[in-house]
């Protein structure tokens, strides 16, 4: 039913091969699929030894990619023969070899390959920590998670966690968190307790609590760490609980479990306006509000470091203190122009914000293959005013006033710029606007700072070329 899909093929293969002990040739309708495919996929599951595998022949510059996922993911499971990827190389040179293949997945493939393959090492890994700023998300998650398991220098393993912790994409961070589950060492406290505190996504925090709940034993603030998030958030209880089997810690949050939700048995508020505090509190939150960050960075123009701006808008936004505002940064990274509705749709945000290549009346976004796409001020206009979600709209690239005067009529606010901007004053501009509204200010007035944090930093040329269009 799903010829036309690898990996579905491939997962059939694999099962079809349990059930049959390897002897595929009894499956009359596997006589249609790709050779290699069909092979690699039944070698997950069967004896190899029960296996044809004459005909299996890998060309890593010429294999489609699904073969060449499909190749390490056999790898990764320890499922291998010997140069299954090459017949003249060890399968751990080519493992690193692909670490550079142009298609991200098969990239971080490469990497969990390293991760989960007994005979390969960090010298089989084809994409340096260094180049981490480069990578895809998907990517970034892996390497991370690598480096925090098993990077065997001291100094650079703590600066891989450090900077880790401040990537702008909660999937990358997923990964680093990941790496820590198992992963302690003296002074590490001293980056993760920080880095919980100032981390807002669900996922990463609950990963990092259990990592507290699990080393509890080895490092005692740990264990002050957990019960504190214990009592501020019981959601994360069962993964401090998961964490803390084994450890005194366990007990301690087994008590605090018992005693939740108890008030109304033993103890009532002693008058009106103790009873009615907690409603006032929520009175008191912060607003949210949800911002969209697409970015394209198409490779066959300038190289941006729109990298650098995302990370510094997240740990701008988590230094504010007393927010008035939440700013629930989603990002999206190198953009194609089939995916700009899709994202605006999935986040119905309320501010835009575009950060990457323009030119007058047009924007540049990517196509499959990285490169450069041009979309019209007119069609992103047009998708504006079908997006009432959309108060704000922030687009960072030169020349892109021409755009925000098309966008204006549809939104409160719209910002762009009326010439070329460099990438330290798209930094400054983003990072103080952001931060002002985070403290409650109105667009106009976060605007302002904006302009005047450049001023601040002898770049007033730079803020004058920012150009505000609002709505009377």
């Amino acid at each position: 039913m799903y010829e036309e899909d690898p990996e579905i093929v491939a997962a059939a293969v694999a099962a079809l091969a349990f059930i049959y002990r390897g002897k595929l040739d009894e499956v009359v309708a596997l006589g249609t699929v790709d050779p290699a495919i069909r092979v690699l996929a039944a070698m997950q599951t069967a004896d190899v030894a029960n296996l044809d595998i004459s005909g299996l022949s890998i060309d890593i510059d010429k294999s489609d990619v699904e073969v060449l996922k499909l190749a390490l993911l056999t790898v990764g499971l320890n499922r291998d023969i010997q140069n299954l990827l090459h017949p003249r190389h060890a399968n751990g040179v080519i493992v690193k070899q692909l670490g550079q293949h142009p298609d991200r997945i098969v990239r971080q493939y490469s990497v969990w390959c390293v991760m989960e393959n007994r005979q390969l090492t960090l010298q089989d890994l084809g994409i340096p920590f260094a180049s981490m700023d480069s990578q895809p998300p998907n990517v970034q998650a892996k390497l991370l998670q690598l480096g925090a398991e098993r990077e065997p220098d001291p100094k650079a393993r703590h600066q891989l966690i450090h900077s880790g912790s401040f990537i702008t994409h909660p999937e990358a961070r997923i990964g680093l968190a990941k790496g820590l589950t198992h992963a302690f060492y003296d002074g590490l406290e001293g980056l993760t307790i920080g880095w919980y505190d100032v981390e807002r996504d669900p996922a990463v925090q609950a990963l990092i609590a259990e990592h507290f709940a699990r080393f509890s034993d080895a490092c005692a603030p740990y264990a002050d760490k957990a019960l504190e998030i214990v009592e501020a958030d019981p959601n994360l209880r069962e993964h401090i609980l998961l964490g803390a089997e084994g450890k005194k810690l366990y007990g301690q949050v087994r008590v605090i479990g018992a005693w939740s939700g108890m008030g109304d048995l033993f103890g009532r508020p002693a008058d009106l306006g103790a009873m009615f505090q907690n409603t006032t509190d929520l009175a008191k939150k912060a607003r949210l509000m949800k911002a969209l960050f697409l970015a394209a960075n198409p490779a066959d123009q300038t190289g941006l470091r729109i990298d650098i701006e995302a990370r510094d808008l997240r740990e701008q936004l988590a230094l504010v203190k007393d927010a008035k505002a939440v700013i629930e940064v989603e990002h999206a990274w190198a953009v194609r122009t089939d995916q700009i509705q899709r994202e605006i749709l999935n986040i119905r945000p309320e501010l835009l914000h575009f950060s990457g290549h323009g030119a007058n009346g047009i924007l540049a976004f990517e196509d499959h293959s990285g490169n450069a796409v041009q979309v019209s001020g007119e069609a992103l206009a047009e998708l504006i005013s079908l997006s009432p979600s959309i108060k704000c709209v922030v687009l960072n690239s030169c020349f892109s006033n021409s755009i925000a005067i098309l966008v204006a009529p549809h939104v409160d606010a719209v910002i762009g710029c009326d010439v070329s901007v460099g990438d330290e004053a798209a930094t400054f501009f983003t990072r103080a606007f952001y931060r002002a509204l985070a403290h409650g200010e109105s667009i106009e007035t976060a605007f302002r700072l904006a302009r005047n944090e450049l001023a601040l930093s002898n770049r007033n040329t730079e803020g004058e070329k920012y150009k505000i269009h609002v709505k009377p």
